[in-house]
């Protein structure tokens, strides 16, 4: 998959949450009156990494675009843990990851910035692995990925209620030995483009849940392997990751108009080698992903579709990899 690690509205949702398992407040310090926990940030990418750390252990960073630094997670790594494949809410407030920190396997974990505070989603942990965390745009879902008995599922848990239920999936799991995998929500969990092998694949395929069923994508699958969709909140914009014939080398990345159903070119972005995990901004200009062309591991690169610009700041660089960066640009 790519990764060599181990395994406002938003706002109401992770304050439900809060509100259900105790989450304290963020401390003050007496004597400068200020936070102690570092909510600041507008254009921000979250990404997984093991520049500080044994590598295959990574920690979660947050990197400011403008400031051209990273934001305090305080109380969020430690040097015993590893932590993966982070979601940025909408707000930039809250980041969803998954961690081997609890005895249950790979399970989702949520970090409140503005608490300093980390906590396990309630109704979410099984004994399976929960994986793939990814915030609808409007921050009140969470989508994520449940292995169950090695077959991979996707579920939409609705975070409005302390009861944190369910949100049904008609026609969307049809199949008794396929798996999906890698959902991408738009900005309520109404179309979820996600992969699945169900065809030998693996394709991408968007669910459509007023409908119950699959919406036709022509002429965005190829023979070869299509992955790692992300989706803007209005359902417009689709990119994602493919090794098919006629690319740059390696893994390319492709996007998709969906109101048209064609692809759409991305001068300068790809490289003779692997872009992986794309994360697009909600107008769909900018994308941020990890790319292998720096020879050293993983490095997350972002890219405007303005002026084909693409961005490759110093202080995200490091020797170590830098993996699955979500993006937060409104």
């Amino acid at each position: 998959m790519g990764a060599r690690c181990s395994r406002s509205r938003a706002a109401l949702l992770v304050a439900v949450l809060a509100a259900a398992i105790g989450i304290g407040c963020g401390k003050t310090n007496s004597t400068t009156g200020i936070s102690a926990c570092d909510t600041g940030g507008l254009h921000l990418i979250a990404f997984a990494s093991d520049r500080n750390q044994a590598a295959g252990q990574c920690d979660i960073y947050l990197y400011d675009m403008d400031g051209s630094g990273f934001r305090l997670l305080r109380n969020l790594n430690g040097p015993a843990v590893a932590d993966s494949t982070p979601a940025l809410s909408s707000d930039g407030l809250f980041i969803a990851f998954v961690s081997v920190r609890g005895t249950s396997g790979a399970d989702i974990w949520l970090y409140d910035r503005s608490r300093c505070a980390v906590s396990p989603i309630p109704g979410v942990n099984t004994s399976g692995d929960e994986t793939q965390p990814v915030f609808t745009g409007d921050g009140l879902r969470l989508a994520f990925v449940r292995d169950t008995l090695g077959r991979h599922q996707i579920r939409l848990i609705n975070g409005l209620n302390l009861n944190y239920s369910f949100v049904p999936l008609p026609g969307l799991d049809t199949t008794a030995t396929a798996s999906d995998w890698s959902p991408a929500p738009d900005r309520t969990g109404g179309a979820i483009a996600f992969v699945s092998d169900r065809d030998g694949g693996p394709d991408i395929f968007v669910y459509d849940r007023s409908g119950d069923s699959l919406i036709s994508l022509p002429g965005l699958n190829s023979p070869a392997d299509d992955l790692e969709p992300t989706l803007t909140p209005d359902a417009h914009w689709m990119c994602f990751a493919s090794n098919r014939a006629g690319g740059d080398g390696g893994y390319d990345l492709y996007l998709y108009d969906l109101t048209t159903r064609t692809l759409v070119a991305l001068p300068n972005l790809n490289s003779a080698f692997d872009e992986r995990r794309p994360s697009i901004s909600p107008n769909g200009n900018v994308i941020a992903f990890q790319t292998a062309r720096g020879g050293t591991g993983w490095d997350v690169l972002y890219y405007s579709r303005s002026g084909s610009l693409l961005a490759n700041p110093a202080p995200l660089a490091s020797a170590g990899s830098d993996l699955h960066p979500s993006l937060r640009y409104p």
